[in-house]
């Protein structure tokens, strides 16, 4: 993070004698703030991963503004989102998903658009986003709650959002006995997100079942019985934060008890 600059202001004088300030001259005018200056060049491309080969030039308020706007849209995108969990952690510090933009210019691409680390010029930046919203006192930003649930087709059917997932999902993990064929080309689905989905279907899917990881056996999940015979667990809350990193609850998902409907396993 940025270390606070100390203040250069001086230490306030005595106040003058009424005589002498009656004789002193009016002081001049205060001059108006000036502008943040721009940055001359910028070693990577405003929105884009990596660094380029060819510097930018930022060199005017307009170029500025643009690059700072594909800056920001980029850090909430989605592409990014799903893997930057530190962004995720701070979209979650609160229900309305407000990330400061003071976070935002701890940034080092933010840095080399604002030496400055002003705020203002972010805010005005952000104008007419269509993937960011600022707050009313131009402080904050945030991802469109518009785009923040999306759809997925899962064993043929749409579901918006990782709530509507989830609430299908877990009437299954009650069923006793091999779940039926729609039921098993939704979990087929689902599980192809999953970041071990090869290793977990190994020599193929038999059959698809509800039970219990013996290392978690007070948590309901999904069995796969392959084409050999063995089995294998998995998390299906995987699959999903998989699906739906925006709306992924920060160390949830994966491991750990989750009750009768946790989707525990691995």
């Amino acid at each position: 993070l940025d270390k606070r600059r100390m203040s250069t202001e001086p230490e306030p004088t005595t106040e003058a004698p009424a005589a002498a300030a009656e004789a002193a001259p009016a002081a001049a005018p205060a001059a108006a703030p000036a502008a943040a200056a721009p940055a001359a060049a910028i070693s990577f491309v405003p929105g884009e991963a990596g660094k380029s080969d060819a510097p930018a030039a930022v060199d005017d308020d307009e170029k500025r503004a643009a690059a700072i706007k594909k800056q920001v849209e980029y850090y909430f995108s989605e592409a990014n989102l799903t893997n930057d969990k530190f962004m995720r952690t701070e979209m979650a510090k609160t229900s309305e998903k407000w990330v400061p933009i003071s976070v935002i210019m701890t940034f080092n691409r933010m840095k080399a658009l604002l030496p400055g680390a002003e705020h203002a010029p972010v805010a005005a930046a952000m104008a007419g986003s269509e993937v960011v919203e600022v707050s009313e006192d131009g402080e904050k930003l945030r991802r469109l709650p518009a785009l923040m649930k999306k759809t997925v087709t899962l064993g043929g059917k749409e579901f918006v959002g990782r709530a509507a997932v989830v609430a299908h999902a877990r009437p299954l993990l009650q069923k006793e006995g091999e779940l039926a064929e729609e039921e098993c080309s939704f979990i087929k689905d689902l599980l192809s997100h999953h970041a071990k989905a090869a290793e977990k279907i190994g020599a193929g899917i038999a059959s698809i079942k509800a039970g219990c990881n013996p290392k978690f056996p007070d948590t309901r999940c999904f069995v796969l019985v392959r084409a050999d015979g063995s089995e294998e667990d998995f998390s299906y809350l995987k699959c999903v934060d998989a699906l739906f990193p925006l709306e992924a609850p920060p160390g949830k998902g994966g491991k750990g008890k989750g009750g009768k409907g946790g989707g525990g396993g691995w």
